[in-house]
């Protein structure tokens, strides 16, 4: 390389020479010019040995900063010499076609350079405006669908502390939150920025809530969106939503140290995508819902940023340049080095804290639920007994009622009765609660009001039918049936709702019950304490009537389905009978397996009632349970039966009790336990079998 170096200054001494004695230039313009010949000289050199040598080396070369070096000086000096044909080109051109000579030419540049450069951006423009005509409603529409909240600008009237029941998952949410905020310090300290949190749960537990009330607390702005919004009539415009809005969060988060994104029902976005257990993505070509929303979102999350546009292209152009002109990278002054060079650039960290909501946690993508992106997941469970008390007194005290539900009993009583509601479901209760005391002409709502409105939430809307004289007493008896059932058969329940109203649903009458202590496992003889609860209607029918009528069809599925769930799954066996008992029971039993439910379950998910009902043994097995306690509930309605006509026509004067008011009227009836001495059912009627069948007759001989 040294030989190339003497043959290329020794050519720019020539030039030099040539320059003065020949062109009669002065020194400074000979000068400049005999070291443009080096440059160019040497330039060249480069190009051919990048181009020739270095692209098939490149592999073995182990010095990355001189393969870098080499690099940009080929760089540097293609772009050169593609300039200098253009303008050769362009003299050319102008001398050939215009007949301009060089200077002329030259001069002529800046106007032609400005009338192009001018009508490119028109073409531009032009561009941008369809592009906008077209895009521009479907971005305008999904930048509707989210909201940017930054500190102290929006207050929803909700605090952290207002959500109740969900102790745990507002701790967590507390502890997550004073990380984001103190993101720079805990980076240093050596901590890893979380990236995301799944808040999980049923409807109405609090997920959206809890956002809001981040809204309405939190000392960083908060975008809040939901899934549907990424959504889009053309393929791609959900991965440009997900960019606009990750790009509007980056500009917050430069500006306030960090932001967070709340995306509600996530799973619109998250969905597993296809060819991973996902559905298809609907239509192809132009239109339909495509996932590069959720591809995109993917690959923002894992923080592979880049620094800004600007400044790479300025470091590149600086550094290119540099290198190119062949200066030294680095020059020694006072034993310390003096880099002439730009420094790497560091890619920006943006403090960003995605939180999805869910109910749907199974359909979402392997690749978003695992860790650094929404690993973390929160869980929100249904309210316990007293975090329902809790919730209600959160309501209560922001509406009007009468003093009387004050107490400490009716607030038991109410979180007692209002067994799997969620927070949502209470407010909703005491809201329309209210507003039936409105529509009556009172501010305060009662007991009365509430009993009503949680029937409406239940079972839906009161049908204004009316019952015969005999259905009714029937449907009463048939309920009452349950209710008796159950006081004695399931002592560690209580009554919650006792109705003989026919709602929305269909029914023409309910019993609800609820265990006194939440309990999280169930033993045998709490599930046929529950199947004789079921089994209290058809008995206490066929106590009065000697039959029982269609209104069975529902307590029989649910008795099957409770058998052979006993039976075929959690290994509970027969009751312990004789061998009489046992023949008697199963004959009871047979009749009353409901059919119906052998046909729950699909192919994906099948169903315990068939499979078990197909085994022999199992299904002696379930015949025998269900019979057992059919005799023991047709014992106890028989030994019962005028306390149970008396406690039918309490309830078709009421029409719906409520709690306490089942209990009490339980208790003024007096009912008694069935004792040995008590009748048995009837038996059922035989059927002839099949080898008692009363044999073909002989056919007569044909005649002529």
């Amino acid at each position: 390389m040294l030989a190339f170096w003497i043959l290329f200054v020794l050519c720019g001494l020539s030039v030099f020479a040539w320059s003065m004695v020949i062109w009669n230039l002065g020194v400074v313009p000979s000068f400049l010019i005999g070291v443009a010949t080096v440059l160019v000289l040497r330039g060249a050199a480069s190009y051919i040995k990048r181009a020739l040598v270095l692209r098939d080396s490149m592999a073995d070369e182990a010095d990355a900063e001189t393969r870098t070096l080499e690099t940009n000086r080929y760089i540097f000096w293609r772009r050169a010499f593609g300039l200098l044909i253009l303008i050769t080109l362009y003299l050319g051109v102008m001398g050939m076609v215009f007949g301009l000579g060089p200077l002329a030419a030259m001069l002529a540049l800046p106007a032609l350079l400005g009338q192009l450069l001018f009508t490119v951006a028109q073409l531009g423009a032009l561009m941008l405006a369809n592009f906008a005509l077209f895009f521009g409603p479907f971005l305008l529409f999904g930048k509707m669908g989210r909201q940017t909240i930054s500190p102290d600008d929006a207050n929803y009237d909700v605090k952290m502390e207002d959500v109740r029941g969900q102790a745990s998952a507002v701790s967590e949410m507390r502890r997550i939150l004073r990380l984001i905020e103190q993101g720079r310090n805990y980076v240093k300290a050596g901590g890893k920025r979380e990236r995301g949190v799944l808040l999980v749960g049923p409807p109405g537990t609090g997920k959206t809530m809890l956002a809001k009330a981040i809204a309405s607390s939190l000392r960083m702005p908060i975008i809040i969106t939901s899934g549907s919004a990424f959504s889009g009539m053309f393929m791609g415009m959900d991965m440009v939503s997900v960019f606009m809005m990750v790009r509007a969060a980056r500009k917050k988060a430069k500006r306030w140290g960090g932001c967070a994104i709340f995306i509600d029902e996530f799973d619109a976005l998250g969905n597993r995508r296809s060819g991973m257990g996902g559905a298809m993505p609907g239509m192809g070509g132009m239109m339909g819902q495509s996932q590069l929303g959720l591809n995109t979102l993917l690959v923002l999350m894992d923080g592979v940023d880049n620094p800004s546009a600007i400044a790479r292209t300025l470091r590149r152009f600086v550094n290119i340049t540099l290198d190119g002109l062949f200066m030294p990278r680095q020059i020694g002054m006072n034993g310390s080095s003096i880099k002439l060079r730009m420094p790497h650039l560091r890619a920006p960290r943006y403090n960003l804290f995605f939180m999805g909501a869910t109910n749907r946690p199974s359909v979402l993508d392997e690749a978003v639920t695992r860790p650094g992106r929404f690993g973390r997941q929160i869980t929100f469970r249904m309210p316990t007994r007293e975090d329902r008390k809790d919730i209600a007194a959160l309501y209560f005290n922001k509406q009007k009622h009468d003093s009387s539900l004050d107490t400490p009993q009716r607030r038991d009583e109410f979180a007692r009765i209002s067994e799997g509601y969620s927070p949502a479901m209470i407010e909703q209760a005491l809201s329309l609660a209210l507003m039936y005391a409105f529509e009556d002409g009172r501010a305060e709502f009662t007991w009365h009001d509430l009993r009503e409105a949680m029937g409406n939430i239940e079972s839906g809307l009161v049908q204004p039918v009316q019952y015969t004289e005999r259905e009714k007493v029937a449907v009463a008896r048939h309920e009452v049936g349950h209710a008796v059932a159950m006081r004695h058969f399931q002592p560690d329940h209580a009554p919650v709702r006792l109705s003989i109203k026919m709602r929305a649903d269909g029914s023409l009458g309910r019993l609800s019950s609820q265990a006194m202590e939440e309990e999280f496992s169930v033993f045998r003889s709490q599930m046929a304490g529950r199947l004789r609860t079921i089994l209290g209607a058809i008995a206490s029918e066929r106590v009065f009537y000697g039959e029982n009528s269609d209104g069975v069809y529902g307590d029989l599925m649910q008795a099957t389905n409770i058998t052979t769930h006993m039976v075929g799954l959690v290994g509970m066996g027969p009751e312990n009978l004789t061998e009489d008992e046992s023949r008697r029971a199963m004959r009871y039993g047979e009749y009353l397996i409901s059919v119906a439910e052998m046909r729950a379950g699909n192919e994906m998910t099948p169903g315990h009632v068939a499979p078990t009902l197909a085994n022999p043994k199992a299904r002696a097995t379930v015949a025998q349970v269900i019979g057992c306690a059919y005799i023991d509930c047709w014992r106890l309605m028989k030994a019962n039966q005028e306390a149970i006509d008396q406690a039918a026509e309490a309830l078709i004067a009421q029409g719906e009790l409520v709690g306490d008011e089942i209990t009490g009227l339980l208790d003024s009836v007096g009912l008694r336990a069935y004792s040995a001495a008590d009748a048995y059912p009837p038996e059922l009627p035989k059927l002839p079998r099949r080898d008692e069948e009363e044999p073909e007759a002989p056919r007569r001989a044909q005649t002529a």
